[in-house]
């Protein structure tokens, strides 16, 4: 192989105009042929772009002066590798500019050796990964957020494989409920005495077999000490970038003391009456005729800012905005649905509109024909969906560039 250039004291490097003259001419990544010593011996104009040094500023330097000093172990430890044994090397660290800050690269290094077997000179691709790794590191302090929020809002979180079984439940030891006795088993496997009747579990895995979120889904088992503790719980379905079912997750609330207010009262309209009341989600009762409100528990009074004299005066669509109201109409004039999902805009009182999913249910109130609601506000949770799909979808890009 011919040689125009030999590196100081050493061996010769290959013609870099026939090897690489395109390659260092037309490419927007990074390349820089080093001698076994570590010394810059040929780079492109990339490279010298990416660290701020002319050229024969960088041909003075050696790897070592624009590595961060917590990668240089790291980076001796890949160039003994090279020098080892055969192929190439890919790895991540942080490059110095010339004005001091630093960059994320992805080097993909490899050693030329010469007829007989000894190292010639290094070759290195190098990569600009540095919005790649801000774009990650928002996509991690989002998800910490996110987490964090759950913990607040709920006791425990957990997490379902793709049969309904336990694989994680964080949080819920805090109620004296040993995790390990959850882990392997579906929610069903769980169960105490006295909890619920087979028809209400068949529709539960009903709903999950059809991959479908659920909310506020109530059951007993036994804690550490034998006592039986109502637990709440709330998840959604987990698919992967391919669309295929994963499993569930999902948050749950210790809900016992409530639980056996209420097991105290006569089963009887009075009974009722308070769970609709002390549930912690916002719930009314409409009038499918007139769509007035006739009945209103104390978490939509706090949530939406109306006293309930101001709710029992009004009716549904005073809540929507008035490009929504026809498709409310259409869904009270629907006597076939007797149960009905969906997501609405409302508005409260002080004028804010928020994103909230509604469960309703025909029933009959005082001899009317009616819907009774339960209301989740998911104005947070789409925004942080929508901006979860947005670090998504630039993280995606800057790989699909890298590529």
């Amino acid at each position: 192989m011919k040689s125009d250039k030999r590196l100081q004291g050493g061996p010769a490097v290959p013609n870099g105009d026939a090897l690489f003259g395109s390659l260092f001419a037309q490419t927007a990544v990074g390349v820089a042929v080093i001698s076994p010593e570590g010394v810059f011996a040929r780079v492109n104009e990339a490279l010298c772009r990416m660290l701020g040094y002319g050229e024969q500023e960088l041909l003075q330097k050696n790897v070592r002066d624009v590595t961060h000093a917590d990668d240089l172990e790291s980076t001796q430890e890949i160039r003994l590798e090279l020098l080892a044994g055969p192929g190439a090397r890919v790895h991540e660290r942080r490059y110095l500019r010339k004005d001091g800050s630093a960059l994320w690269v992805q080097v993909v290094g490899a050693l030329v050796r010469d007829g007989s077997g000894s190292p010639q000179c290094f070759v290195a691709l190098v990569h600009d990964i540095t919005e790649l790794k801000l774009a990650q590191d928002a996509l991690k302090a989002s998800e910490s957020r996110f987490r964090r929020m759950v913990e607040l809002s709920s006791d425990w979180y957990w997490v379902q494989d793709e049969n309904f079984r336990f694989v994680q439940l964080t949080g819920v030891e805090k109620r004296g409920i040993d995790p390990e006795a959850f882990i392997g088993k579906a929610r069903w496997e769980l169960q105490g005495p006295g909890s619920l009747p087979e028809k209400a579990w068949q529709q539960h895995r009903e709903k999950l077999e059809r991959h479908e979120p659920f909310s506020d889904f109530v059951y007993t088992v036994p804690d550490n000490a034998g006592e039986m503790r109502y637990l709440s719980v709330t998840g959604e379905p987990i698919f992967d970038p391919q669309g295929k079912f994963k499993g569930y997750h999902g948050v749950g609330k210790d809900v016992t003391e409530k639980a056996r207010a209420l097991e105290d009262l006569e089963d009887s309209e009075e009974r009722y009456r308070m769970l609709f009341d002390i549930h912690p989600r916002p719930m009314w009762v409409v009038e499918n005729k007139t769509l007035r409100f006739l009945a209103v528990n104390h978490a939509a009074v706090d949530h939406y800012g109306y006293s309930r004299e101001e709710f029992l005066s009004m009716t549904a669509e005073q809540l929507r905005p008035p490009e929504d109201i026809a498709q409310l109409l259409k869904d009270f004039q629907d006597p076939s649905r007797s149960y009905m999902q969906r997501v609405a805009r409302h508005r409260k009182k002080s004028g804010e509109q928020i994103n909230v999913e509604i469960v309703s249910f025909n029933l009959e109130f005082d001899g009317r024909p009616a819907r009774l609601a339960v209301i989740s506000d998911v104005t947070e949770r789409l925004k942080a969906e929508q901006l979860s799909r947005e670090l998504e979808a630039r993280y995606r890009a800057l790989i699909e560039s890298r590529k």
